[in-house]
């Protein structure tokens, strides 16, 4: 009967450390990149960041400029101004926000098929026309979208991760619950539950380890998704690609020293129970 309950209690925890290292990516990608309330949420104070104000004043100098025949000596200080004042923030969310719709939401229409994921400047741009200085002369006329991929074949077309996303989700609650039934169980049937709770703790570490070492693997391979030249709009995407690998890692750390918390807790709690016995 022992050594039926600890080959059930160590199949259990195999389990829950199996589970565990799937659930972590899984839920950070739901929570950061598939919930779109989360993605907003995540972006919106990258706003506040200098590079990336700097980048976008740039371009929508750039876009200013060669829609009208304003000088740039002229706008550049206005897409500036815009870039560094309280209404970015919530308009570069709004923009990265409509790309998060583009691409997770699926597509109803063939044309909705056929369209390339686009960075649409519109609202921006009026809003640095109307409000920041400019000559009521200068007027912009037409939409003003900027393509990040060269054609469908980029990876970025219409509804491209709206049924990966589905999955992501999915998987990561289920590899949750999973891994939290196995451990409960695992300690239940346990002989030695502080050794239990030490093995559970190192299924923790596992997890953070992997989702640490796949960040590198998984900004490479999104960065790649855009093709074309170092623009403005793709050097954006980067500096996101970077934030969000840095916040995996983060959440790996974090991962990984409750993991090493949980291991001690086991091993002070065997070698307590070993002495009283």
């Amino acid at each position: 009967m022992g050594r039926v309950r600890t080959f059930g209690s160590g199949l259990a925890v195999l389990v829950a450390i199996v589970a565990m290292v799937v659930a972590l990516p899984a839920l950070w990608t739901h929570e950061r990149i598939v919930d779109r309330q989360g993605f907003v949420a995540f972006v919106e104070p990258m706003a506040h960041d200098r590079q990336i104000q700097d980048l976008i004043a740039d371009e929508l100098t750039r876009q200013i400029t060669d829609q009208t025949s304003a000088p740039e000596i002229l706008v550049a200080p206005a897409t500036q101004r815009y870039t560094r004042s309280d209404l970015f923030p919530p308009d570069f969310a709004d923009v990265l926000g409509q790309q998060h719709d583009f691409l997770f939401t699926e597509p109803t229409t063939d044309a909705e098929r056929s369209n390339v994921l686009e960075l649409d400047l519109t609202d921006m741009v009026n809003r640095v026309v109307q409000r920041f200085g400019l000559p009521s002369s200068i007027r912009v006329d037409g939409p003003i979208r900027i393509p990040l991929g060269e054609s469908q074949r980029s990876g970025l077309e219409a509804g491209r991760y709206a049924h990966t996303g589905d999955q992501v989700t999915r998987t990561g609650w289920l590899a949750l619950a999973v891994a939290i039934v196995a451990a409960l169980l695992a300690l239940v049937i346990a002989r030695r539950r502080g050794v239990t709770l030490a093995m559970l703790g190192v299924g923790a570490v596992i997890s953070g380890a992997v989702s640490w070492g796949a960040t590198g693997i998984l900004r490479d391979r999104a960065l790649d998704e855009f093709s074309g030249t170092d623009s403005s709009p793709r050097q954006v995407a980067r500096i996101i690609l970077d934030r969000a690998g840095d916040d995996l890692q983060h959440t790996a750390l974090i991962t990984g020293g409750v993991g090493i918390a949980v291991i001690a807790v086991g091993v002070l709690s065997s070698l307590v129970l070993e002495r009283r016995r």
